[in-house]
């Protein structure tokens, strides 16, 4: 068994505000579900390994399995016993393009899941690709106090309660389960998260659903994960190079870490996790001899212990 690079079919995530932007751009087509209507695709799944949205195996000796399969079945190809913490892939990663302004929602902390769902929390983080020149999110509130929060909501102060900050591309957010969060029109982001299904809908700007009536939303459970008050999580880059090749650790915490790696020619670097999924977002290459093109998600397994990178590419990479 001496798989090395993975190659995985992505998901696709659909909703009213779609425009299918990001199938075109990766064309990626050909996978699409048959009646998936592509203009109500807003993003492509490129790693999870829970078993209701795992991604396919395209390449090699597990060719037509699913990654949750390979994770329950292979383990090795992950790392060890002590570095495998949870019950399934722990981490899950896309790509999306907000068409319009996405709901203010927050995600269960652990404590809370755990206790009340038998599942486990969700934190987050977004690498922003591309985005409007006056771009922004929405990150955290300014309630200092329980009381204080539900005074923003009786009065429906949003724009008092929420904190904005502004984007560019190439920006990178740690976003902690329990925070209030928005991306805005016109971006297009990567996500590595904790694949945690569950979303609380704080606000969503009065906007209706295809039958014309409000969309629902989750105040009192939202309430029960805020967390209070909010601290701005910090990021602290730090950088390897080699050669033509520039690795960027974006994050490294206790959720999960998030590499960047710029390719600009020829380099080698070792593996910086016992495992990695990576997204090609653009440019061509090779790792190991291996063609990579944009929109390419794979699976550097743990048999892998250098990485020797070719071409001109941007990439995004996570572990566990």
């Amino acid at each position: 068994m001496n798989e090395k690079y993975i190659f995985l079919k992505p998901t696709f995530s659909t909703a009213i505000w779609g425009n299918g932007k990001l199938v075109y751009q990766y064309h990626v087509e050909k996978y699409v579900p048959k009646g998936m209507p592509i203009n109500e695709i807003t993003g492509l799944g490129a790693m999870s390994g829970l078993p209701e949205d795992a991604n396919e195996i395209l390449t090699g000796q597990y060719q037509g399995r699913k990654l949750n399969e390979l994770y329950d079945e292979h383990p090795e190809l992950f790392g060890t016993p002590s570095t495998l913490k949870w019950e399934h892939l722990p981490v899950s990663m896309g790509i999306a393009h907000a068409c319009a302004d996405l709901s203010v929602q927050v995600h269960p902390t652990e404590e809370f899941a755990m206790k009340n769902l038998g599942r486990h929390g969700k934190s987050e983080s977004w690498y922003i690709v591309d985005c409007d020149s006056h771009g922004d999110i929405v990150m955290g509130h300014n309630a200092k106090t329980l009381k204080e929060l539900e005074n923003y909501i009786d009065r429906k102060n949003w724009q008092g309660l929420l904190k904005r900050y502004p984007i560019m591309p190439g920006s990178f957010y740690n976003i902690q389960a329990g925070t209030l969060h928005a991306i805005q029109k016109g971006t297009t982001f990567m996500e590595v998260c904790n694949p945690c299904p569950i979303t609380y809908r704080f606000y969503d700007y009065d906007r209706l659903d295809r039958q014309g009536k409000p969309r629902d939303t989750h105040i009192q459970l939202a309430k029960e994960n805020i967390l209070i008050p909010f601290v701005c999580q910090d990021t602290h880059y730090q950088y390897r190079q080699n050669g033509g090749v520039t690795e960027i650790k974006l994050t490294d915490n206790e959720n999960f870490s998030v590499f960047k790696y710029v390719i600009a020619g020829v380099g080698e670097l070792s593996m910086p996790k016992s495992y990695l999924g990576a997204f090609v977002i653009e440019g061509h290459g090779e790792i190991d001899g291996v063609s990579l093109k944009a929109g390419d998600s794979f699976l550097i397994t743990a048999n892998t212990k250098k990485l020797l990178w070719k071409g001109e590419m941007t990439l995004l990479a996570y572990s566990g």
